[in-house]
């Protein structure tokens, strides 16, 4: 008997049918993922905002700073420089010229060095030596008002300064130490200093100024506000329980405070020469302790040696230059192996704070694509994070999927981490970008980061076109 030809159409359209909806609700093809591990590194090395700084006087009739002395300094890993201006002989008449010229060329030696600075200005520099009249201090910070709104880019932060014996805010002669004169003077140092943090000896007269004994929240950090730029600095760190009368409250309590307080503000000073009654609290075991709860960035490498030497002698000198301030390490990454033009790169970082602290300033997270073959031809988005965050001890997870442009040219590319500095004028300086604590990951030349791993841009990835949030530019 012979098939109905009917029959035979009939089936052969139904196959071709079945094996196209096969087809439209087959699993699509998976993007391959690569993952990569990062190997630590102990070595010492050079960041900026942070580590052992060089303090550098200038008396009437000394010179400006030389930029290629404070390059050299590089070679010791010091990034930051300390400027103290002596200026007892002003105490009844403005700035000289002369002065201000000085502090011009001086900052304009620490950009051409790659560096950053802080300064703090003294009428004395004894207990018993007269400081100067409010009104004269404000006279001179209006004098410098021009220069530092112009320069505040290579200006890491301020301390207080002006107010008593070394600058200190104590021993005034002139009743700068009342709570409203400090506040005059900390909100106009504020005001001529944009965006910068300006650093107190003591936390009680934080509180004093700010009428309240609450620290810091996340809320409020990095806000703008007088109070969340006015950070601590402390001049004689384990030289005795109270610090030499760091702590006038509470040692204990004012610690704690601190421990908040530091998570979003720059804490630093130096030691100096211990006290009868300081035992063994400056040994390696309490300074590391004090060092990490209160999230030291920036310490003296020159004063006091009697502390900094015990340091050395008892084997934790290294482990205080590699911690201060913040210290990030890759421990490993997941990308995408391949996309398409349009497409989607997929990242997931995970790194480690190994350092005290975080950033204190603003700065960019930056992912970049480089081509291999045209390396000039570089594409980069900035991440939503914020490295003040980033606390010491933290675990940071950098998770995004990144949209690929539609124009790109096909090929392989290179995946970088960029963080550089949050100031336009500084960001593309590779001196001001901050190296990860990696082997083989570090390019000077640039101030990138090298994540290890090539992504394949090609029209026949797997994959299909992408719109999301982040771009690479």
């Amino acid at each position: 008997m012979k098939k109905s030809p009917g029959k035979t159409t009939e089936s052969v359209v139904a196959l071709i049918f079945l094996a196209f909806l096969l087809t439209q609700c087959s699993v699509p093809t998976t993007v391959k993922t690569t993952t990569v591990t990062y190997e630590l590194s102990d070595e010492i090395i050079s960041n900026p905002e942070r580590g052992f700084y060089v303090r550098h006087n200038w008396r009437p009739g000394d010179s400006a700073l030389n930029a290629d002395s404070l390059r050299e300094l590089r070679n010791e890993n010091i990034t930051l420089i300390g400027r103290s201006y002596f200026i007892e002989e002003y105490r009844e008449t403005d700035f000289p010229e002369s002065l201000l010229e000085v502090i011009a060329r001086d900052l304009q030696a620490v950009r051409d060095a790659g560096a950053k600075m802080y300064f703090r200005f003294r009428y004395s520099v004894r207990i018993g030596d007269p400081d100067a009249p409010l009104e004269r201090v404000m006279r001179h910070i209006d004098q410098l008002e021009p220069l530092m709104r112009n320069n505040y880019d290579v200006i890491a932060f301020v301390q207080g300064g002006f107010i008593g014996a070394w600058g200190e805010w104590h021993a005034s002669t002139h009743d700068l130490t009342s709570t409203e004169n400090m506040r005059a003077i900390l909100f106009r140092l504020m005001d001529v200093v944009p965006e910068r943090a300006v650093g107190i000896r003591y936390p009680e007269a934080k509180m004093r100024i700010f009428e309240t004994q609450e620290p810091l929240t996340e809320e409020i950090a990095f806000d703008g506000s007088y109070r969340s730029r006015a950070a601590h600095l402390n001049d004689c760190f384990l030289a005795s329980p109270t610090d030499v009368g760091t702590y006038r409250i509470d040692a204990e309590w004012e610690k704690e405070y601190l421990q908040q307080e530091n998570l979003f503000l720059p804490m630093g000073g130096e030691t100096c020469n211990p006290r009868p009654d300081a035992g063994d609290r400056y040994y390696c075991e309490t300074a590391l302790n004090e060092l990490d709860q209160m999230s030291w960035s920036y310490l003296n490498r020159d004063y006091s040696r009697r502390i900094l030497d015990t340091w050395v002698e008892q084997g934790c000198m290294d482990e205080v230059q590699r911690r201060l301030g913040y210290r990030f390490a890759l421990e490993k990454g997941t990308f995408s192996s391949s996309a398409q033009p349009g497409g989607a790169l997929s990242l997931d970082i995970e790194l480690i704070n190994l350092g005290f602290a975080s950033p204190f300033n603003p700065r960019d997270v930056q992912v970049i694509l480089r081509n291999v073959n045209q390396p000039e031809r570089i594409w980069h988005v900035n991440l939503p994070e914020d490295p003040r965050y980033w606390h010491g001890g933290e675990t940071v997870r950098l998770q995004h999927d990144i949209q690929i442009p539609a124009n790109i040219p096909v090929g392989s590319y290179e995946l970088l981490l960029n963080l550089p500095d949050g100031m336009e004028s500084l960001a593309g300086i590779a001196d001001y970008s901050i190296r990860l604590a990696n082997t083989g990951i570090w390019e000077s030349e640039t101030g990138f980061n090298r994540l290890n791993h090539r992504i394949e841009i090609s029209d026949t990835a797997a994959g299909s076109s992408f719109d999301g949030t982040l771009r690479f530019q």
